[in-house]
């Protein structure tokens, strides 16, 4: 059983009857600047998720309500929150070809927020479907991206689920080893679920697809023990929900053990609770083994009662996948069945679908490929637009407002990966004495040109920026202080390269530098306070050097031993 949602029951309990208010207060809003979090707004989202899995038609009504007044809105986090939103209420609706184009247009902007649980809802929905559109490798790409997120957030049930929605496409594509690990670690995520009643039917539905794995690979004692526990479970917490997939399993394995009397009691539970399924996409995998089981057992009705009941619930779903899937099942019961003639109907049927799927894979890449030139435009204009906001105009360096944020991130990176972090704080001498004597003009030339040197020596190891005035911040990641020492030089030498370009009579450089791996106590600004400290003792001590210190104590305890 693939698990598309993340809620079993409504939270709030109750049906929503003033939906045309909602929907007229949403209207109202248009005309202010919102973001996510203006009351009306806050107000709208409390109620869609009251109408969630509900009465999923009015939530579909309001969540368009709200993705216009987000396009209106000019604020791109609520935008791609509706997008993302409008989206979800679509797959509730099982309009799954319109979900992925407003999943996929909102899921990167989202991924730059905290809306993880909702980042991880997102992947996990285009995962099935596109699982059950035949697109497995962008499928994986989802439910690892879903996996991820929720693993970095502490989002236990969220990756429990994203676990065992991949492992039953490792299932499909026969890595079956990659199956039993990803269902073990959806178990072992699961031991975090507070709350009984979400955990136990989960447990309860991963047991059974490990038993299942179990009985593929032959391994019936393996699979016993998993429906054991399985059953077990499922007597402390029945929940109609796993009614299907507990059934199956048993008589997956009891037609394996030749019990025959269990097998056919087991069989007849399948097709009872097969009928209360409703949502026959997230429940195909476990419909599969009942055909196969069916076949083989020669219940050439049952097997077409099925088909009939999948093609009413399917209704005018696509999903190519899943009709090519039991296409292939129509050919091999009439083949069994002897029925040339309604052979060859299924083979033309299975030729129809695959040309169809052919053409919306067409159809996807052209909106994938025109929604990414899109998002790198934007991507593209925001990144000019931050640039200009964050670089120095004079020396075209990052300026005081990047470098702050980019010492907390270097900061939080060398603290938990143990790596050195190095700070640098350097001023130029007699820079007062350029600007009084040869004048502003000459003293900005100046800047201009040592920023114009140091911007070459930015790197993934070394960031620069001008702090104000003639002083500069350097950060430096994961370098000894020996290959610190060696761009301290290369900044003496720009200097002096500088000087004597603009024929300036008198102009060196001092720095500060510290370089050490954070501990917990630390902060960042310890390392800007030290790198400073071991300026000005420079400055105090001659000029024109610097001062390397693995932390501010050196300056009272340790002899200085001069670069240059």
């Amino acid at each position: 059983m693939s698990l598309g949602d993340f809620s079993l029951s409504n939270p709030q309990g109750g049906l929503i009857s003033n939906t045309n208010q909602i929907t007229t207060g949403v209207r109202n809003l248009n005309n202010t600047f919102l973001t996510k979090k203006s009351p009306g707004v806050v107000a709208l989202i409390e109620e869609m998720e009251k109408l969630r899995k509900v009465e999923n038609d009015k939530y579909l009504d309001i969540a368009c309500d709200l993705f216009d007044m987000a396009q209106e809105s000019g604020n791109e986090d609520l935008r791609d929150y509706a997008s993302c939103t409008l989206g979800d209420a679509l797959w509730q609706n099982k309009r799954f070809s319109e979900a992925v184009y407003y999943l996929t247009s909102g899921i990167v902007g989202l991924q730059k927020t905290d809306e993880y649980k909702l980042i991880c809802r997102c992947h996990n929905q285009m995962g099935i479907i596109m699982r059950n559109e035949g697109h497995f490798i962008t499928s994986e790409e989802h439910f690892l991206n879903s996996i991820d997120v929720a693993r970095v957030n502490e989002l236990y049930f969220q990756e429990a689920v994203a676990c065992g929605n991949f492992a039953a496409l490792c299932a499909e594509m026969g890595a079956m080893q990659e199956c039993l690990e990803y269902h073990y670690r959806g178990l072992e995520c699961s031991q975090f679920i507070a709350d009984e009643n979400i955990q136990v039917p989960f447990l309860v539905g991963e047991y059974a697809q490990l038993a299942v794995a179990y009985i593929m690979l032959g391994s019936l004692e393996d699979a016993k023990k998993h429906l054991d526990e399985m059953e077990r479970l499922n007597s402390l917490h029945p929940t109609p929900e796993n009614d299907f997939d507990v059934a199956v399993a048993n008589c997956l394995y009891y037609s394996r053990t030749d019990d025959t009397e269990l097998f056919e009691k087991y069989k007849k539970e399948s097709l009872t609770s097969f009928e209360k399924c409703d949502d026959v996409m997230v429940y195909f995998d476990e419909i599969q083994i009942l055909l196969h089981l069916l076949l083989e057992s020669k219940d050439y009705d049952q097997m077409k009662d099925i088909f009939e009941t999948v093609n009413s619930k399917l209704g005018k779903d696509e999903l190519f996948n899943m009709r090519l899937h039991l296409e292939r099942w129509k050919i091999r019961l009439y083949e069994c069945a002897g029925d040339e003639e309604k052979r060859n109907e299924s083979a033309y049927s299975y030729y129809f679908y695959h040309e169809k799927r052919s053409m919306d894979s067409k159809k996807s890449f052209t909106t994938t490929l025109r929604l990414k030139n899109e998002l790198i435009q934007q991507r593209t204009k925001n990144l000019f637009l931050s640039a200009a906001a964050e670089t120095d105009t004079l020396t075209g360096l990052a300026n005081r407002a990047k470098l702050n944020n980019v010492i907390d991130e270097l900061f939080l990176e060398a603290l938990n990966t143990g790596k050195n972090l190095g700070v640098e704080m350097m001023d130029l001498d007699y820079f007062k004495q350029v600007n009084d004597n040869l004048g502003h003009a000459k003293g900005d030339s100046l800047l201009a040109a040592i920023g114009r040197r140091l911007r070459g020596m930015v790197n993934d190891k070394v960031f620069i920026a001008r702090y104000g005035g003639d002083e500069f911040i350097l950060y430096y990641f994961d370098m000894t202080d020996d290959e610190i020492i060696e761009i301290v030089k290369k900044i003496r030498d720009i200097v002096e390269e500088v000087r004597v370009e603009l024929n300036i009579d008198k102009l060196s450089v001092s720095q500060g530098i510290v370089n050490h791996v954070p501990q917990s106590a630390n902060r960042a600004w310890d390392f800007l306070n030290s790198a400073d400290y071991a300026l000005y003792y420079v400055k105090e001590h001659g000029k024109a050097n610097a001062r390397l210190i693995n932390g501010r104590s050196d300056l009272e305890t340790k002899e200085w031993r001069k670069v240059f």
